[in-house]
């Protein structure tokens, strides 16, 4: 196994003490007070989960880097009010009967939405949960590995784009800016955010890999 991949299996099975603190510098906030964003007890939230998959970095000429990308998914422009059309996310969704637990569904949603098949040995763990308030869902973000680049295979329905992120990208502090966005219904927000090439990644997907991304600096 890599050095790194063996670091963050191992720092992985230790307790996530900075995780609520990483999440909350990437999270989006209200100008205005509003009880939009907090977690209110439901009986019917939504349970899912999401992948962190990471596999190497290579150069044009085919020379391996000590780098590593992972796959985010561009969701295409749904019709109605689906909460989370034309964002960028980690591949994952809902957790379904047939799935034994979480990491399976990880590991499932994976498989349809971008084609790639992660064996169960190849999760090395997971980050902290997370509740997402616009499409009240508890998320847990797993952590996964390949030992060569995927072939993706996107399903149009869930993925209008693949943006294959590098690490080290995530890791520039030049790349983490801040901008005002107004949702639908015009609550008016300040949001920061990765920018990846044209991409920004923001949001809860933000929060997520923010939390990884302290992880790797205990490890480094």
């Amino acid at each position: 196994m890599n050095d790194f991949i063996e670091k963050l299996k191992n720092r992985l099975d230790s307790p996530l003490r900075p995780a609520k603190k990483a999440q909350q510098i990437m999270a989006s906030s209200p100008r205005k007070p509003t009880d939009f964003f907090q977690y209110k007890e439901r009986e019917k939230t939504r349970i899912a989960a999401v992948l962190l998959l990471l596999y190497p970095f290579e150069n044009e000429d085919g020379n391996e880097r000590s780098d590593w990308k992972m796959p985010l998914v561009l969701r295409p422009q749904y019709e109605g009010t689906h909460n989370h059309g034309g964002q960028i996310g980690l591949p994952g969704g809902g957790k379904e009967m047939q799935d034994e637990n979480l990491m399976m569904t990880a590991i499932r949603e994976t498989e349809e939405e971008i084609g790639v098949i992660v064996p169960k040995m190849n999760i090395l763990g997971h980050l902290s949960d997370l509740y997402i308030p616009p499409s009240d869902s508890m998320v847990t973000p797993f952590i996964g590995f390949l030992d060569t680049k995927p072939d993706f295979v996107p399903d149009p329905k869930e993925v209008d784009r693949i943006i294959e992120a590098p690490l080290s990208s995530l890791k520039n502090p030049d790349l983490k800016m801040q901008r005002e966005i107004v949702l639908p219904n015009k609550i008016i927000l300040d949001v920061p955010y990765f920018a990846i090439n044209e991409d920004s990644i923001w949001g809860a997907t933000a929060m997520m890999l923010n939390e990884f991304l302290h992880l790797i600096e205990e490890i480094e």
